[in-house]
């Protein structure tokens, strides 16, 4: 049984509605109904939410979880060069086809901090991900240091699952905009994340875009006319209603308003 599947019977012995239980894991209805679709795996932090909501020992569900992306991972890459072994030109096209699977993994799965610093006149600002692995499993950290690199802040920004920094352009107003990746909101797997931070560092707003499957953020710039930002990152497409080896990843380009919303 499936480890979605095994949370949802769980539930259903103990008498509780998706709602009752979202409500006592601390868990989005949406992160719930996702979980026990089994479209996603759920994180470290939401595992032992839910083993304290139904009062199981934490092993006991991730035992179920054994084949997580790396499962997947190996497979397609087994799938991918066993028909290439016997090529002449094998090592060149081993190269390209590893590339882009190695990537991937690497943006998902590997903590390494990544920091990304923006100059202003007044200090600078940096971005980085971080906790990966720990209960909140990969956060958003945005840094305001003044012009001497002493911090002036450092906030941390995400929810119960994936959140992941892109890169980070300064408003007019003194504040930033940090453009990433999250599984903890927004309509499918992955969708592109937009935080507007203020100078002080609150939350100002915040902006998912995507569909079900995955998309990631990559960069963000000011459109020529100041009228609103260019974001570009990747968009997925696939075949099943799953996501699976047969998707594809695609260049996706759109714009944005100083508010976030889409344009055209």
């Amino acid at each position: 049984m499936k480890l979605g599947e095994k949370i949802k019977s769980l539930r259903k012995e103990k008498g509780l509605t998706q709602a009752d239980l979202a409500e006592q894991s601390g868990l989005s209805i949406r992160t719930m109904q996702r979980i026990e679709n089994t479209e996603v795996n759920p994180s470290a932090y939401s595992l032992k939410m839910l083993s304290k909501a139904l009062e199981i020992d934490l092993e006991d569900l991730n035992s179920q979880n054994k084949k997580p992306f790396h499962f997947n991972l190996s497979k397609s890459i087994m799938t991918t060069l066993i028909p290439l072994l016997g090529n002449s030109s094998s090592k060149k096209i081993i190269g390209f086809t590893l590339m882009p699977i190695i990537a991937l993994m690497l943006y998902l799965w590997l903590p390494a901090k990544s920091n990304i610093v923006l100059s202003l006149n007044e200090g600078q600002y940096s971005v980085a991900t971080i906790n990966c692995g720990t209960e909140t499993v990969c956060d958003i950290e945005v840094t305001k240091k003044d012009k001497d690199g002493e911090i002036l802040w450092q906030n941390t920004f995400g929810g119960t699952s994936y959140d992941r920094a892109g890169e980070i352009v300064s408003t007019e107003d003194g504040g930033c905009l940090v453009l990433g990746s999250t599984s903890s909101f927004g309509a499918g797997n992955y969708d592109v994340l937009l935080l507007k931070i203020d100078s002080k560092g609150g939350l100002v707003w915040q902006k998912t875009y995507g569909g079900f499957f995955n998309e990631y953020g990559k960069t963000i710039s000011k459109l020529p006319d100041d009228n609103g930002y260019v974001i570009e990152g990747t968009q997925q497409s696939c075949e099943t209603p799953n996501v699976s080896n047969d998707c594809k990843d695609y260049v996706w380009v759109f714009e944005v308003d100083e508010e976030g919303e889409l344009k055209g």
